[in-house]
């Protein structure tokens, strides 16, 4: 009796294993069934000759193209947009191979993100394309993590795959851009001008670590005393990282009569920075910089591109540029005497 009761649970494991062997999936019907393949099939032989990629979801439109050897977001006024970033999301479409069959029934997309059909819709479509020709478009729908995946279907198609993988996608065009758009070295700055303010460097040691500025002896206004501190204490640091929320072409913009304009003249050349000031106090503002560079400064990209663009910079890096106009508007109290002001603290 004791010998049954031990053989059966054997016997049991034995036939659940038997019957695990003979339900498996064959890779060769698993190939023909897609499954082991990539969820874009078309992408690999027409990788080179992909010249546009639309992004959709929800109301957001993305539209990135190659004009010549060049790539750029023709969604944020053709800014360029890096080459890597493009390999990038190529090579992650390419590895992203099916690996499960899941729901063709249309009503039942939306539970996994691949329902297109409404504006509000989380669903995020690519399409690829080469000279007009679409090669490609492929819905991407929810992620899992362990292991990491992503449900997707062909845009063709209502047959939906989880799929092996995670492609990171940008819906937003200027999440596309390298936003920082200016890095002038704060210990090559020599002399700020703002408005009437003509702020000299006092102390020119390359070991210094703090900044010394002077009101320069030749200014002929009277300057408020409050507008003086504030700009020794924003100016110096302000042009030393510059990112943007937004860019449009320069002759889209029209500049307002409080448009503010700064100079720097640094070690790389000179940096005129144009402020656009005329929306509500709270705001961000569009910024334009004209630059002329220094005897045998290198050229460097983000040079030539501040002739063609102007950039929208957020609020807080405005907010001090707002206060020192304001105090230079207001009527002159406690104004700095400039033969007696001496270096700043």
């Amino acid at each position: 009796m004791s010998e049954k009761k031990s053989l059966m649970p054997l016997a049991a494991i034995t036939t659940v294993l038997l019957l695990a062997v003979i339900t498996r999936p064959n890779p060769e019907e698993s190939s023909k069934d897609g499954l082991g393949t990539p969820m874009v099939p078309t992408l690999k032989a027409n990788a080179e000759a992909i010249d546009a990629i639309t992004i959709r979801q929800g109301g957001v439109t993305t539209l990135i193209r190659r004009v010549a050897s060049q790539w750029q977001c023709a969604s944020a006024a053709d800014y360029p947009v890096d080459r890597e970033r493009i390999r990038q999301l190529l090579v992650q479409l390419d590895q992203l191979e099916r690996w499960e069959a899941k729901t063709q029934d249309p009503a039942r997309h939306a539970a996994i993100d691949l329902d297109v059909s409404t504006e509000g819709a989380r669903a995020i479509e690519i399409e690829l394309s080469a000279e007009s020709d679409l090669v490609g478009h492929v819905i991407l729908g929810k992620q899992q993590w362990s292991p990491k995946s992503t449900f997707a279907r062909l845009a063709t198609e209502d047959q939906t795959f989880k799929c092996k993988g995670h492609v990171e996608v940008e819906v937003d065009p200027i999440g596309w851009l390298e936003t920082n758009f200016c890095t002038l070295d704060r210990s090559g700055i020599a002399e700020m001008n703002f408005g009437p303010m003509r702020l000299v460097r006092a102390n020119t040691s390359p070991e210094s670590t703090n900044d010394s500025w002077d009101l320069a002896a030749d200014t002929l206004d009277l300057v408020p005393d409050k507008a003086v501190q504030l700009a020794r204490a924003e100016l110096p640091g302000w042009p030393t990282r510059l990112d943007f929320d937004d860019v449009i072409a320069r002759d889209q913009h029209q500049w307002s009569n409080d448009t503010v304009v700064l100079t720097y003249v640094a070690r790389e050349g000179q940096l005129t920075v144009s402020i656009d000031l005329g929306e509500e106090e709270g705001s961000g503002a569009w910024c334009g910089l004209d630059f002329v560079p220094s005897q045998g400064q290198n050229p460097q990209p983000k040079w030539s591109r501040w002739l063609r663009w102007v950039y929208r910079l957020p609020a807080f890096r405005v907010t001090p540029i707002r206060q020192i106009q304001s105090v230079l508007q207001s009527p002159t109290k406690n104004p700095v005497d400039v033969s007696t002001s001496g270096p700043s603290p």
